[in-house]
């Protein structure tokens, strides 16, 4: 978006510089307030003091007396610190430092003050004494500050001691104690192992042996196996002629396995056989005498019944022998049933009166071996318990993990940072204080300040800005300052640019009509024909506020352009000047209209200058922009706000007109800084700045703070 050629030397200052000059007088007052505030406060509160030290090292592992042990060694930093946090508490506890007091009362020394008893010294000591960590080292300071250096290094070694001595006792907590339990059980213990031997040695005689181990056998096994071993083949032996017996009385015959059978033996028998060798050998003879008779001989039949009857009395032989050896064999087999009967019962009997002794002498066996255990687990404990007994009583005097640097030293200098450090810091706070709080102020203010301030929120270079008319000076470099506007507007009216200008502020009461009306009074000065056009439909009290006919009514066909003009004076000079108009009510219409008329105006006369209705709250000024095409965004100073220039900002952004400037009106001079007051002089005088201050500026400040007290001390007394 093109935007006019805009003026040189710009107010541009440094931010802190304009912030100090608009509010130095609260940054002054609240520093003198400080000053007066803390300076009898330092005088009174801030005194030196006596300081006794002593230190003491903590050690990462356990400083055994006779070996190291890793199990009692720090392993990492974290828990070191975690340590060291724990030993600067115990320090401070209240049972140390009692212990502390009673030593220094065996001494003669009494810290209490007059008004404390034993809890309130112990208490006082606890906020007072301070132990702190010396970064790097294994090292812990503990010290006190106090205003009395009389006994202050005793109460510090009397802490120490009192600490150290605390430390080594809870270090091995309550070694006596437990070294005396350690002895009552070890005799507990020794005699128990006693009554426990005599036990075992009972058990050893009953079950003659000497030792007792896991390798040891159980006699009774081998001869229990033996029995049982009998015992299953007498079962076997009765079964066997159990069944033999079942089989002879069955078969009447003896069995294959059991020896001869009864016809064997009958066979076999040598009475039965000689007397059935006699008998055949009769028969024969009988056979033949028989067969050479016949039938009815006499004696055949004497013969043949002779035959029956030794047949007969052979097998009647036969049978009494089948039945004596029948009875005699079964005889045989019942005896050996019993026999083998009566071996079973006893071996049984034998078998479970072994098992009987077997059992008794593996319980007792077990009972003798779980003396063996439990004197060996008393032995074993007996040993620990001698072993912890001898470790408190030779470790329980080790350094442990504390032991004493250096003691705390008499207090001979006061030290501190003294009344005169307190002051002087105090002075540089107050006046730090009276340089930030004006900066702080102004960055707080959302105000535009400076010519900056409205450069960054439009987000373009300043066209002009005009200083606060407040005095014959400024009024002098405002007129300037409207000068040099005015040969830039002449400049681009002869490059060929349009002379119609349009002045808007972003808010009500910009100062838009007074600048327009200053303007247009130097154009005429410089010889252009100039006429101000009042468009502002808002504002009621304009300075070209008149009862003529105006623009609106030329909108409205009333009047025509050229009878719209009319003359109005300002200060000293007459300026064409097109009025509002009386048709108030209609607002700004016809902009066809408007736009004919402005035609009219801008070929009759060189330089066109409108005045706009605020851009935010009005939508006048932007029909009236879209027509004109060229625009000056007027921002009064120390009034607008910067929120609402960047909305200004965005709604010209939208509107795009073909032409933007910024006029920042009303610029305090303390905002342009030295550069102002160097050309505000040199414009008045005409000289150079130099040669007008015969003093620097900080003499010519302390003249006039002179005058100013002079003047004041001339009222008190008045």
């Amino acid at each position: 978006m093109p935007s006019p050629e805009f003026i040189a030397v710009p107010a541009r200052s440094l931010r802190p510089v304009v912030a100090w000059q608009r509010h130095r007088r609260i940054g002054i007052v609240v520093a003198l307030a400080m000053l007066l505030i803390g300076i009898p406060l330092a005088l009174l509160l801030v005194k030196s003091s006596y300081n006794a030290e002593a230190v003491f090292q903590v050690s990462p592992s356990y400083q055994k007396t006779m070996s190291a042990d890793k199990d009692l060694e720090l392993q990492s930093n974290s828990q070191y610190r975690e340590f060291v946090n724990h030993l600067s508490r115990s320090l401070l506890r209240y049972d140390v430092l009692e212990r502390a007091l009673t030593a220094l009362s065996a001494k003669g020394i009494n810290p209490m003050l007059p008004s404390e008893n034993t809890r309130k010294c112990i208490e006082r000591l606890q906020r007072t004494i301070y132990v702190i960590a010396i970064p790097d080292t294994y090292m812990v300071r503990a010290g006190m500050h106090s205003d009395k250096k009389k006994n202050l290094h005793d109460i510090i070694n009397a802490v120490v001691d009192s600490f150290l001595e605390t430390t080594r006792l809870e270090q091995i907590y309550g070694s006596g104690q437990r070294g005396h339990i350690l002895s009552e059980r070890a005799t507990v213990v020794r005699q128990e192992i006693i009554a426990m031997e005599l036990q075992r040695a009972e058990l050893a005689s009953f079950l003659s042996l000497t030792t007792f181990g896991e390798a040891t056998t159980n006699p009774f096994d081998v001869i229990l196996a033996q029995a049982r071993e009998k015992l299953a083949q007498a079962s076997l032996e009765r079964s066997r002629a159990q069944a033999t017996l079942v089989a002879f009385e069955h078969q009447k015959e003896v069995p294959a396995t059991s020896g001869r059978s009864v016809l064997e033996m009958r066979l076999q028998d040598n009475g039965l056989q000689a007397m059935r060798n006699e008998i055949i050998k009769r028969n024969e003879e009988l056979t033949r005498i028989v067969s050479g008779l016949q039938d009815g001989h006499p004696a055949r039949k004497p013969a043949l019944d002779e035959m029956v009857d030794l047949n007969t009395r052979l097998q009647r032989s036969e049978s009494d022998f089948d039945k004596s050896t029948l009875g005699n064999t079964r005889s045989r087999f019942v005896a050996t049933l019993e026999q083998t009967r009566q071996i079973e019962k006893e071996l049984s009997e034998h078998v479970s009166q072994l098992q009987d002794q077997a059992s008794q002498f593996s319980s007792k066996f077990r009972e003798a071996m779980r003396f063996s255990s439990e004197i060996k687990m008393r032995e074993q404990e007996l040993a620990e318990m001698r072993t912890r007994t001898n470790y408190l009583d030779t470790e329980s005097s080790a350094f442990g993990f504390t032991r004493l640097i250096t003691p705390a030293l008499p207090a001979i200098t006061p030290q501190g940072i003294g009344k005169i450090k307190v002051l002087l810091g105090l002075l540089f706070a107050s006046m730090a204080l009276m340089l930030l709080i004006p900066l702080a102020m102004d960055f707080l203010d959302k105000r535009v300040i400076t010519v900056g301030d409205a450069e960054k929120a439009m987000r373009i270079p300043c066209a002009a800005w005009l200083v606060n008319h407040c005095d014959a000076a400024t009024g002098i470099l405002m007129r300037e300052q409207l000068r040099r506007l005015s040969s830039m507007l002449r400049r681009n009216q002869a490059r060929g640019a349009r002379n119609v200008y349009s002045f808007t502020s972003v808010k009500v009461g910009g100062g838009t009509t007074s600048t327009i009306l200053e303007l247009a009074r130097t154009l005429v000065e410089l010889g252009s024909r100039t006429l101000v056009i009042n468009a502002d439909s808002l504002t009621s009290t304009s300075a070209l506020e008149s009862d003529a006919l105006g623009l609106t009514d030329v909108m409205l066909g009333k009047i025509t352009a050229q009878a719209a003009i009319t003359s109005q004076r300002h200060f000293d000079m007459q300026i064409n000047v097109v009025p509002y108009g009386l048709s108030t009510d209609s607002g700004i219409k016809r902009l066809n209209v408007f736009k004919s008329a402005l035609e009219t105006w801008r070929e009759q006369f060189d330089m066109v200058l409108i005045d706009l209705p605020p851009l935010l709250p009005s939508a006048d000024a932007e029909l009236l922009i879209d027509v004109i095409g060229q625009v000056f965004l007027v921002v009064e100073a120390e009034v607008m706000t910067k929120a609402d220039v960047v909305r200004a900002r965005v709604q010209l952004e939208r509107m795009d007109p073909d032409a933007l400037g910024l006029i920042v009106n009303r610029v305090p001079v303390e905002s342009g800084g030295e550069s102002i007051r160097t050309q505000l002089v040199e414009t008045i005088t005409g000289g150079s700045f130099s040669n007008f201050m015969d003093r620097s500026h900080w003499s010519l400040r302390w003249v006039l703070l002179r005058l100013r007290l002079q003047q004041w001390r001339q009222r008190l007394r008045r």
